[in-house]
This record gives C-alpha cells, structure tokens and sequence, in this order.
C-alpha cells in the first residue's frame, strides 16, 4: 500500500502533538509506503494528478505522560523528491492547514481529478471548499449560539450593544488565530472593530461570549459521521481561547443529536474526518480541513483515534474505541 499526504512542510510539523503525523505513523505501521508532499507542488498532467513527493520513514515515539509524545530530535528521514501519481495511491490524507485561499484552492481543484472510488480521499477535495469550518454550521440555526456573519462595523457595534460581550473571528482563520473578545464597555472597541473587519472589507463571525466555556470546550473526533470520541480543552491560563486537551469528555444526549444532524451533509460532501467544537449545548465550528488533536488524545489517553482512522480509509476496519 502507498499512502500520501498533502500537508504543511515537514519541517515545520511538531512530531509530539500534529495528528498528521499520527496518521503516518499509522500508515507506517500498517507496512504503508507514506510518501508527503505540498499542495503548491501539485501538478495536473493530461487529466491526472500529481505532487512532487518523498517517501518517509519515522523514527519510534511514545507517549510523554501528558498530551505530548515523545520523538526523536531527527524524527523523520525522507528520500530526494519525486513525482507520484495521486491515483496510484491507495488513500491520500488532504491535511494542509488554512487558509483557503487561491493556492489551497488550486491543490484541491487538481484533486478533484482523482476518482475517490479507486483512492481513498480524506477529505474529500470539493467537499473541503462546500464545507466551510465557520460557515457550516449557519446551516443549523438551531445548533449553534446567536451568531452573525458581517463585514460591516455598524452590525457588529450593534451586536456587541445587544449582547455586552461577544466574540469575533476571522471566517477563514484556525487554532484560535485572529480571535478577539468584544466587550461593550472597552474603550477600544471601535478600533477593535476597524481593525478586525478590515474598516468594513472583511467579514467576520460574532457570538456571544458563553460562560459555559468554564466547564470546557468539547472537541468530538467523527469518522464516516459517527462520534468515536470526545475530549475537554480548557482556557489557558491569562487567555480566554482554548488550549491543549485535559481530559476524556462524555458524549452526551445533546452531542450525538448535533452529530447525527451534521452526518448526511458531511456525509454527502466527502469529508470522512471532522472534529466539532461544542461549548455547552451549542455546535461551535466543524474541522475538516485538517482536523487536530487526535494524536493529543491518543498520548493522553492510550487511545488509537489515528490507528482507527488508517484502518478504516484503508478498508480494514479495526475500531478499538467508540464514543
């Protein structure tokens, strides 16, 4: 088998916490060929496509006691680049980070020639550009909190004036980049404002601010649309985002509704590995494009979420944990 990855740049993986490189782990595992490549090294030739590519071995790691694995200072050896044909592969793991912007969406335009019955895609090409990780989640009003997407300042005083404290996030930002608290009595607040739509040229995304955040951020880990785990993430400490996983979260009554609402559409787009973010009752952000924290709950929890995620893209079930 020969499985490829179209990520960020090797070198700048951390190898103790990116869940890309559990997958290949995995993969290697799994006697897999894991060969990496970038999405600007992409080609489209007489309808096919390609990357410029090297095949990877990894070193061993083991779990640090915490989130965190343990690897080797030179965890990877690659050999010289060299073009592979994505259609000789059996699975290829999309896992470049946002934005999407023009070059991400050009390396998802040449993947959408490889035909996804022959190549496991994960996930898949158009369904990365139909599913919004903000955006999605409009679709189920009644999922999600009070929320606005504007690029106009007027909308966004107003609604920091209805709601006292909002948050506000770029719509096409990740980890928490980019992400401010509006409260209405900062005197800042207009040149938050300006500063954060662009004076008006950039749309944003508000919510009020949820004091359920205090009793964690639930991070869900879906496969094929079926929540296989959950873990909190909780503030760090002087910072209102959220930070690395703390501890296993159950899957409530209320999680498995908005999975089960979420499945046919995430379903019907190709995207087989998501992670969703619920705080409290409310459906937060759906992760598709390269959805994280998975080897983090492994380490921490002696879980085999990543394991999971091979067996399954590669056909060979082999589930040891479910939700």
């Amino acid at each position: 088998m020969r499985v490829a990855f179209v990520a960020d740049p090797l070198e700048t993986l951390d190898p103790s916490v990116d869940t890309s490189v559990g997958l290949m782990h995995a993969a290697q595992d799994r006697s897999a060929e894991v060969w990496v490549t970038e999405g600007r090294l992409l080609e489209a030739c007489d309808g096919r496509a390609r990357g410029l590519a090297r095949q990877v071995h990894l070193a061993p790691s083991e779990p640090a006691g915490d989130h965190r694995w343990i690897a080797a200072e030179r965890w990877f050896t690659a050999s010289e680049p060299q073009h592979i044909w994505f259609d000789d592969m059996s699975a290829v793991f999309i896992r470049t980070e946002p934005p999407v912007d023009p070059s991400y969406l050009a390396a998802t335009l040449i993947l959408d020639v490889v035909d996804p019955s022959r190549t496991a895609m994960v996930n898949r090409p158009a369904g990365l550009r139909a599913c919004s990780e903000h955006l999605l989640p409009l679709r189920f009003p009644d999922l999600i909190p009070p929320t606005v997407v504007t690029a106009d300042p007027r909308t966004v005083r107003s609604f920091v004036t209805d709601h006292r404290v909002a948050v506000v996030k770029p719509i096409d930002g990740f980890a928490g980049r980019g992400v401010l608290v509006l409260d209405g009595e900062d005197r800042n607040l207009p040149s938050l404002i300006e500063m954060t739509t662009g004076g008006g040229s950039a749309a944003v995304m508000l919510q009020p601010f949820l004091p359920q955040v205090a009793d964690g951020n639930k991070r869900i880990f879906l496969l094929d649309g079926t929540p296989v785990g959950a873990i909190y993430r909780f503030p760090a400490l002087g910072d209102f985002r959220i930070g690395d996983p703390s501890a296993e979260a159950p899957v409530t009554a209320r999680d498995r509704e908005i999975c089960a609402r979420l499945a046919p559409s995430l379903t019907q787009h190709g995207v087989r590995m998501a992670g969703i973010d619920v705080i409290g009752p409310y459906l937060i952000e759906v992760n598709v494009t390269s959805p994280g924290a998975l080897r983090k709950a492994d380490g921490m929890l002696g879980w085999s979420l990543c394991a999971d995620v091979v067996d399954t893209v590669l056909g060979t079930p082999n589930i040891r944990r479910s939700a």
